[in-house]
């Protein structure tokens, strides 16, 4: 039965039976698994503490594509990421973006891209002065890579160019809608000039400022990511509400 080797992010666990776990893992090269770990909850193994959301792996596991589940033959350790571990509010931050791409993501469909930028995200993550910021970004850059970014040249209804004033997004939708559209009555969500503009410049790549907690911006760039996640996801995160605890 073939081997393979990828290093691989924990994204949760099942317990089976006495001493065993179902691990969810998401790996560089082969996407998401979910893998069989004999004894893994036996407090006498060394590697019982392995499995925990927020842990860098180096998985080798066996089996065959036909198979539901993988089985794991070793484990190592690359990074533990401890920081996250021991600071509630950016634990909390950690499990959002997991749970994130968790449900972003289908099983066995490799998506190298985003095993770097949720790699890239903790480890910034364990020094940003504003991980609220780092959220938004990769929420962004998250919905960029599975095919949903929100609409912001045209109206996500009618298909015309937006003019300036376009202010108004439908989560429905999934973009903002030209005044005229807006009249039809569907709901909406009203942000600033400043919002729209953060995300447009975010959606190229550029590097963009810190959000500044004291302005309206954070706050509507906030919602309006959350109202449209949850319309392509089709399901409220579980963390979100932890995440404002």
């Amino acid at each position: 039965m073939p081997l393979y080797r990828s290093d691989a992010f924990v994204l949760r666990t099942y317990t089976l039976g006495e001493a065993d776990q179902i691990v969810v893992f998401f790996t560089r090269d082969l996407g998401k698994l979910r893998v069989i770990a004999r004894s893994s909850r036996n407090p006498r193994r060394a590697t019982t503490g392995y499995y925990q959301p927020l842990t860098l792996l180096h998985a080798i596991v066996f089996g065959r594509p036909t198979q539901p589940l993988y089985r794991l033959n070793s484990v190592d350790i690359l990074q533990s990421f401890r920081t996250l571990h021991e600071d509630f509010e950016r634990l909390r931050c950690g499990l959002y973006v997991t749970e994130l791409l968790d449900v972003s993501t289908r099983e066995r469909e490799p998506a190298p891209e985003l095993f770097t930028l949720y790699h890239l995200t903790l480890e910034e993550l364990v020094h940003t002065p504003s991980p609220a910021s780092l959220l938004r970004l990769f929420e962004i850059r998250l919905l960029m890579l599975i095919g949903y970014a929100p609409q912001l040249l045209e109206c996500a209804r009618c298909s015309k160019p937006l003019p300036a004033e376009a202010w108004t997004f439908s989560a429905r939708l999934g973009g903002l809608i030209c005044p005229a559209c807006t009249a039809e009555g569907h709901p909406m969500l009203t942000v600033t000039p400043e919002t729209i503009a953060y995300l447009r410049q975010a959606m190229t790549g550029a590097p963009v400022p810190i959000l500044a907690p004291d302005t309206s911006t954070p706050q509507e760039l906030e919602r309006l990511l959350h109202l449209h996640l949850t319309a392509c996801l089709g399901r409220e995160l579980k963390s979100y509400a932890f995440l404002h605890l």
